[in-house]
């Protein structure tokens, strides 16, 4: 699901009459003016009317039935909505469509290609691309329709730094103090942001993600923190002291960076983040809601099991690598600063508090995987959430 469609001004749905139309002929009209299956699904004519008539309606986020009790089993999910200026809708829907048209990235040289949103009142969208050698420079267009392409040179240094960082189990005793005890509560809920391995390697949980199918509910961490492939029926541990086993792999997804595990009988994941304030998840960004938290010059945060908690700017969305491994991943979120992730803080998540209610939870932005690849470079990258609910149909 997503808002990639530019073919017409989005404005423009201030003239039709939105509050006679019946249910199909409104979803229509929104998707035939560029909105997206997303928005265009669970928008209603009341949104369309509220906003102004230089403004357009968004959903910003999906939330859980029962997402601010203590349901943890709520399999449905809630659109959150606000208004946003349409010339800046407009303008970021164009930079997407423009980034999936721009075919550079399978080239050796070009490292990555990435989104910045435009701001509210400043500089428009623009498309980020990393280049390794600088005769590539060339084959990049200075515009995609629209959209301008900035070009910037990175410097290759081999394997510097790897896919994702993981840390090898002995390091485990590197932990901040506070991880050890109290990393499940007495039911055997276990949280978010705790320390979390495979036989070889350590990494951090995330909060609970949720099958809308059916309400199932699946730990998760890094993907590489289990090797990558191969490894449906490993154990995932909690390092509480000692090595608890709280779950086995279901699976595993390469492109994402994820691997969700079933809960061994006992042991449960919660919709929270530990030590977090608000602690509780509520559901998940969408891409245009993370282009809107950058926009407003928003930060993330992240609590990670080695370098506890950082907060970080939104520096690009819709990312896209194929510049290590055999596989490509898209769907990636850059944010923050290196310094603020370390060799076991994969599998955290990045979040910031609900916009609707921000005493109440917090929404997911997506994983965090990795750390700066390229040296001059300054981010955390991993896949968002809207793009795993997208391809896998999982949910925070």
């Amino acid at each position: 699901m997503g808002d990639d469609d530019t073919r017409h001004r989005s404005s423009a749905v201030h003239d039709e009459p939105v509050g006679r139309m019946g249910r199909r002929r409104f979803v229509n009209t929104l998707a035939g003016l560029g909105f997206g299956a997303l928005s265009a699904s669970l928008l209603t004519a009341e949104d369309v009317q509220a906003a102004s008539s230089d403004e357009v309606p968004i959903v910003y986020g999906l939330t859980r039935d029962g997402s601010d009790s203590d349901d943890e089993n709520a399999a449905t999910v809630k659109p959150r909505r606000k208004t946003v200026p349409a010339d800046w809708y407009d303008d970021f829907r164009a930079a997407v469509a423009a980034h999936r048209n721009l075919d550079v990235i399978h080239r050796e040289e070009v490292a990555n290609s990435a989104v910045s949103p435009g701001e509210y009142g400043g500089a428009n969208a623009t498309i980020r691309v990393e280049i390794t050698a600088e005769e590539v420079r060339g084959a990049v267009p200075e515009r995609v329709e629209e959209t301008p392409v900035e070009v910037r040179r990175v410097e290759r240094t081999g394997d510097r730094q790897r896919d994702a960082d993981s840390a090898a189990l002995r390091d485990s005793g590197a932990l901040r103090d506070s991880d050890s005890p109290g990393q499940r509560e007495r039911d055997g809920g276990v949280p978010g942001s705790v320390a979390v391995a495979s036989d070889k390697l350590f990494g951090t949980l995330a909060p609970a993600m949720s099958d809308p199918r059916d309400g199932s509910l699946y730990f998760a961490t890094a993907n590489h923190v289990f090797g990558g492939t191969g490894n449906g029926g490993d154990s995932l541990y909690l390092l509480d002291g000692g090595r608890t086993e709280i779950g086995s792999v279901r699976s595993g997804y390469p492109k994402a960076d994820m691997v969700c595990a079933k809960p061994t009988d006992g042991y449960r994941p919660l919709h929270r983040i530990r030590d977090g304030r608000p602690g509780r998840v509520l559901g998940q960004f969408t891409k245009v809601g993370l282009a809107d938290l950058k926009a407003a010059g928003e930060k993330l945060e992240k609590i990670g099991a080695k370098t506890g908690h950082t907060k970080g700017k939104i520096q690009a969305v819709d990312g896209l690598t194929c510049a290590y491994g055999a596989i490509c991943k898209r769907g990636q979120l850059k944010w923050g600063e290196e310094s603020g992730f370390g060799d076991g803080d994969s599998g955290s998540v990045n979040f910031h508090p609900d916009p609707d209610d921000p005493d109440a939870g917090v929404l997911v932005g997506g994983f965090n995987n990795a750390r700066t690849w390229w040296p001059g470079e300054n981010y955390v990258w991993g896949t968002a959430a809207h793009h795993v609910t997208e391809r896998h149909g999982f949910t925070f």
